[in-house]
């Protein structure tokens, strides 16, 4: 009985943390869009593809501590095997409170639970790829559709990943969450609608809003994809070094995606330009910051809660913004504008309530 109470304690220890570090991702992403805008709106420096490309390169800082120490370790060691290269890297940062003698006995025990380093290595390349795709087709959509039709359509986000979720076992359908999740969508659209009254509509043509919502669409199932291919390969956190993980994701843009920058340039689509001020190279650098910090924290709230959990959260963000637009420019908050932020909000709280009870 004790054991069983002691389980259940840790649980909810581990989702509410899932929830503080859910949190933190959404202050962030939200402080984020309104430093990244502020360059965007005034077109000082419109590059959303190579600010992405900076910010997920970024993560290779992750790996810098742990070949300092394998560059230590290797002096004084002289002759390092794979294993203990291995333990190394797969453990770096989880043994510091612990003696030589215990990693010792412990580690074998460790290293087959855990995801090995290979297998890390080839999960950071497959989220990668996914995760790049997804951020390409996002930013790519708002070249041909407006800005509400590509918040809708990402939103739709919260419904692939229960799909897919479903499909591999992860999540389970029943009412409340259908409920919930209708509630985010209908909130989200109310909320789009006042932001397009507000800022009017822009001309354009039939077959680029039917690629620009296309394009949407691709990027929330991608979304759901890549949410669901972590949670799927990894289950608990305690299976991975989640900066190892990072830190390949970042080697993995670094080496393989600056093409992309080239070809976009080649075409058109965005003249590839470094940046020219002191203002723009200072928001870009606490941009990428934030992006540093609040991708782990992403990661570590799915995998502590679940894939539905945060993507609905992350549908705060948007009434959260508004907030932002309300405090800092003076744009005025309508009575439908709180109806719809309480949707969303409700809405987050019915799916938690739902997911943890599940757990």
């Amino acid at each position: 009985m004790e054991t069983v109470i002691t389980r259940s304690f840790t649980k909810s220890k581990r989702w509410s943390l899932g929830l503080i570090m859910l949190a933190i991702v959404i202050i962030s992403w939200v402080l984020s869009s309104f430093l990244v805008n502020d360059i965007f709106e005034k077109n000082i420096y419109r590059k959303p593809f190579f600010i992405t490309y900076l910010n997920t390169s970024i993560f290779i800082l992750y790996l810098v501590p742990i070949f300092k120490e394998f560059v230590i370790r290797s002096i004084e060691i002289k002759s390092l095997k794979f294993e203990e290269f291995e333990r190394l890297f797969m453990n770096y940062n989880e043994d510091s409170n612990k003696s030589d003698e215990e990693i010792s006995l412990n580690s074998n025990e460790q290293l087959q639970n855990k995801l090995s380093l290979y297998e890390t290595i080839k999960l950071s390349a497959q989220f990668c790829i996914v995760w790049y795709l997804a951020n390409l087709t996002t930013n790519a959509s708002l070249s041909y559709t407006s800005v509400g039709s590509q918040t809708i359509l990402s939103s739709t986000s919260s419904f692939f990943t229960l799909l897919i979720g479903y499909l591999a076992n992860i999540e389970s359908f029943n009412r409340i969450k259908i409920i919930g999740l209708i509630m985010s969508f209908l909130g989200v659209i109310l909320i789009t609608k006042i932001d397009s009254d507000i800022g009017g509509q822009e001309a354009r043509t039939s077959l680029s809003i039917f690629i620009g919502n296309s394009l949407a669409l691709i990027g929330a199932l991608l979304y759901g994809i890549y949410t669901t291919l972590l949670k799927f390969r990894v289950g608990d956190e305690s299976r991975i070094n989640m900066k190892v993980f990072f830190g390949f994701v970042g080697v993995f843009n670094l080496i393989f995606l600056w093409p992309s920058l080239i070809i976009f340039d080649l075409f058109g689509i965005e003249k590839f330009e470094l940046p020219n001020t002191t203002h723009v190279l200072t928001i870009i650098s606490i941009n990428c910051l934030i992006t540093f910090i609040s991708d782990f924290c992403w990661v570590k709230a799915m995998l502590l809660t679940s894939p539905l959990t945060v993507t609905v959260g992350l549908s705060t963000t948007i009434p959260l913004a508004m907030i932002g637009d309300f405090l800092f420019k003076g744009e005025q908050l309508t009575l439908t504008y709180c109806f719809a932020a309480a949707l969303i909000c409700i809405s987050f709280f019915i799916v938690n309530n739902d997911q943890e009870q599940e757990v």
